[in-house]
């Protein structure tokens, strides 16, 4: 999974940080593990992740906080919808056909642009 750079580094240690996370998650689901700690472990680090961009896009008041949060709010809200689910052939669907490509396009579109923002250092 090749996940872009963007041009606030802050966001990419984030960003890589999550992927390696859900390496480990998806290494678990494709051997048919037991994947309670990973998934557990997921979920806190977006949870993390979204914070830290909410926070940083209130402080600078950037003019695309409430689409970005709800956009972060709809994914949060499926994965724990998908934190119940036990069929691991339902979960490596969910994973590689909707997750993965949803983050490399968030991240080259919403985070791209936000990232923008923040190295331009914007704080009215």
């Amino acid at each position: 999974m090749e996940i872009k750079r963007v041009v606030f580094e802050p966001m990419n240690e984030v960003h890589d940080r999550e992927v390696e996370v859900l390496k480990r998650l998806l290494d678990k689901i494709d051997k048919r593990e037991d994947f309670e700690k990973e998934f557990k472990e997921f979920l806190e680090d977006v949870k993390h992740h979204f914070e830290f961009e909410e926070k940083l896009m209130k402080e600078k008041n950037f003019f695309a906080y409430i689409p970005h949060k709800m956009e972060h709010d709809r994914v949060l809200k499926e994965l724990r919808e998908v934190s119940e689910i036990r069929d691991y052939d339902k979960l490596k669907e969910y994973f590689y056909d909707t997750f993965i490509p949803w983050l490399e396009n968030h991240v080259a579109t919403m985070d791209t642009v936000t990232a923008g923002f923040f190295s331009m250092g914007y704080q009215e």
